[in-house]
């Protein structure tokens, strides 16, 4: 029997999940009247962050503590899946967070049983892309508003901001809440720093006698294509240990990747390369990062962490990674673009050259 050639079968899969979400949407696609609130009036607002994406719930933390400054009898709550939790618990501008296995359908209706008692006048869905069961939720919590994203052409959502790539994804946070009549003027992340985290990560640090020049650095993006490889790893260790020979590297946690962050740790063979093992969870990686001096990474969530806690930063995007809305300042940092589909077919001993060639990189 041929084995099947998963290269050409995945766009067709695709198509036929899109098409099939794009059906069920419709089905739940019920019409609302269009409505003009008062923000003083507004009661409850539902988030839904159902997609799980620890980047997007960074950007959009500024809106919690907006309106609890100016609106503070607003009761705020999320709905998320299980990846956002450790995050929603630290902020202490979420009067309640819901969190739910989103691959069960079961899981979704109950949420939905949940949900509609709250009586929410406003639900904001900042997620992108079609999934019925978002549709199915909605219409099912039956909020006064609903405000969505580049739903453009979906009767559910009586507020909606059009997709609109040259703005920064925070400016288009903000118009989705002055749909609302709620203006926002403040968008500093709020990075929550866990105090456990804290404390075992300074056990760590001491153990380690570090006490300063410290790289936290991340091979690991959510998607196959921006995992880095072991020998690409390699090659990054020993491009940045060359350039800044008087730091100490230590490696981002990826659970899904234990096994590749202790065969690069075995390769290295190198006593400045470090890797916190008793890290749990992603609050780890983030106090790990506020301790350091440069964050290295591909992945989005650990680049937005690090913007939030104003690090300098130096971030690879691919070339599906949107190159205006999610990307973070370039002041500062190094921003570096690769046109390969895949991490680990980037060849970063050029990478490394133009870089050194370009910027004084050992100035942080």
């Amino acid at each position: 029997m041929s084995k099947i050639n998963w290269k050409f079968y995945r766009p067709y899969r695709d198509k036929l999940v899109d098409k099939k979400n794009e059906i069920l949407s419709r089905i739940f696609d019920k019409r609302k009247k269009d409505v003009d609130l008062d923000p003083s009036k507004i009661n409850r607002i539902l988030f839904l962050r159902t997609d799980g994406k620890i980047g997007d719930y960074i950007i959009s933390s500024f809106i919690f503590r907006e309106i609890k400054k100016y609106y503070p009898n607003i009761k705020i709550d999320v709905v998320s899946d299980k990846s956002l939790e450790d995050l929603l618990k630290l902020n202490k501008n979420i009067d309640k967070y819901y969190i739910f296995d989103r691959k069960k359908f079961f899981e979704w209706r109950k949420a939905a049983r949940i949900l509609k008692k709250n009586n929410y006048d406003v639900l904001l869905d900042s997620t992108e892309g079609l999934k019925y069961k978002q549709f199915y939720l909605i219409n099912r919590i039956n909020a006064i508003v609903n405000v969505g994203y580049n739903k453009d052409g979906y009767k559910i959502y009586n507020k909606d901001v059009k997709q609109n790539n040259t703005l920064k994804m925070v400016e288009i946070y903000k118009q989705m809440m002055k749909s609302v009549n709620i203006e926002i003027k403040n968008t500093m992340y709020d990075v929550p720093v866990s105090k456990d985290s804290e404390r075992n990560v300074k056990k760590f640090l001491d153990e380690n006698n570090i006490n300063e020049k410290i790289i936290a650095l991340n091979f690991f993006g959510a998607s196959r294509g921006r995992k880095i490889n072991e020998k690409v790893a390699l090659i990054i260790i020993k491009r940045l240990s060359k350039i800044y020979k008087d730091y100490r590297i230590i490696i981002l946690d990826s659970p899904n990747d234990r096994e590749t962050i202790y065969n690069i740790l075995e390769k290295t063979d190198n006593k400045n390369i470090l890797f916190f093992e008793k890290s749990r969870t992603v609050l780890d990686s983030i106090s790990i990062i506020k301790n350091s001096d440069l964050v290295v990474s591909l992945d989005t969530a650990i680049l937005h962490i690090a913007e939030g806690l104003n690090k300098k930063i130096m971030a690879f995007y691919g070339p599906k990674i949107n190159k205006n809305k999610w990307r973070i300042k370039e002041e500062g940092n190094i921003l570096i673009d690769y046109t390969e589909s895949r991490i680990n077919d980037v060849d970063f001993e050029k990478v490394f050259d133009k870089l050194s060639y370009e910027n004084n990189l050992s100035a942080i």
